[in-house]
C-alpha cells in the first residue's frame, strides 16, 4: 500500500474507525521499518544511506563510484589521473626549492626567477616521463652567437647532443640557425626565446616551438629539435636552464606521463 502521511482521521462517528485507523498506522510503521537495515529502526542505519543517487563513495577510483576530496581539498584520483581542486590544476611552487621534487602526472611546477644566469628546475625524473615546458623571459638578448641551454642533471656532457633549429622572421629571413651532433647540452636558441617545449626522457628528445625578437621591430619564430644521444649517464634530475646574460622570467613544467 502507499504511505499515508496523516493516517488518523478519528471523528468517533464511523463504524470501526478506531480499528481501521490502527490498521493504517500498523501499515505505515511497516513501511517505515523497511527503510532501515534488517527492517529494524532500532539499528539507526538507513538502507542505501552510503549512496548518492545510487552511487557509493570510495577513495579508490572505479566505475560508478564517487571519489571524495582529500584532506587538502584536492580531487586525488590516482597517480595516473589529473589532480585538481575546484577551479585549478594542482601547482607546486619550486621557485626556492633546494632539492628535487617528483611531479605527479598532471601536476605543474612554477618557477619564478629574477636577475640570474641559471635556473635549476629542481625536478626529479626517470625514464618513461613526458613533460611540457614553457619558458618566458622579460629580457630580449638580440644576439646571434650566444645561446640558452638546458643541462640535464645540472651539468654538461661533452659532444653528447644533436641539435637543429630553423627560423622565419618579419624581415623575410628564413634559414637554418644551427645544426650539430656534438653539443654539450640541449642548445635552445641564439635569441631570447619565448619557448614551448615537449621533452621526453626515454629516447631523450625535445621538440620545441619558439618566437623571438631581433631588435625593436623584428619578430620571428622557429622550430627546434634536440636529442641526448649518449646513455652513459642516467637522467635523474630534469636539469638547469643557463642563460648567456642576466635575465628574469618564469618557467612552467607540467608532467604529462
Amino acid at each position: 500500500m502507499p504511505y499515508t502521511k496523516r493516517p488518523f482521521n478519528f471523528t468517533g462517528t464511523l463504524p470501526n474507525q478506531i480499528l481501521n485507523d490502527l490498521e493504517l498506522a500498523d501499515d505505515n510503521f511497516d513501511i517505515l521499518a523497511q527503510a532501515f537495515v534488517n527492517n529494524d529502526p532500532a539499528s539507526e542505519v538507513v538502507k542505501n544511506a552510503d549512496t548518492v543517487d545510487g552511487f557509493h563513495a570510495s577513495q579508490t577510483p572505479a566505475p560508478n563510484v564517487i571519489v571524495p576530496l582529500d584532506a587538502s581539498g584536492i580531487l586525488d584520483l590516482s597517480a595516473t589521473y589529473v589532480k585538481s581542486s575546484v577551479y585549478t590544476f594542482r601547482r607546486v611552487d619550486l621557485t626556492n626549492a633546494t632539492s628535487d621534487y617528483m611531479l605527479q602526472v598532471g601536476e605543474e611546477a612554477y618557477i619564478r626567477f629574477s636577475n640570474v644566469t641559471s635556473v635549476p628546475l629542481r625536478i626529479q625524473t626517470d625514464v618513461d616521463m613526458l613533460y611540457e615546458i614553457i619558458l618566458q623571459q622579460r629580457i630580449n638578448i638580440n644576439a646571434n652567437t650566444v645561446y640558452v641551454y638546458l643541462n640535464p642533471n645540472n651539468t654538461t656532457y661533452a659532444s653528447s647532443f644533436s641539435i637543429l633549429f630553423y627560423y622565419w622572421n618579419s624581415n623575410g629571413g628564413i634559414s637554418w640557425a644551427h645544426y650539430t651532433n656534438t653539443d654539450n647540452a640541449f642548445k635552445i636558441y641564439n635569441q631570447t626565446p619565448h619557448l614551448y617545449m615537449i621533452l621526453e626522457t626515454t629516447r631523450r628528445t625535445l621538440k620545441a616551438f619558439l618566437n623571438y625578437e631581433a631588435g625593436d621591430n623584428v619578430i620571428g619564430f622557429g622550430i627546434l629539435a634536440g636529442k641526448w644521444h649518449s646513455n652513459l649517464a642516467s637522467w635523474t634530475s630534469l636539469g638547469t636552464f643557463t642563460f648567456p646574460y642576466t635575465t628574469s622570467g618564469y618557467i612552467l613544467v607540467r608532467r604529462l606521463v
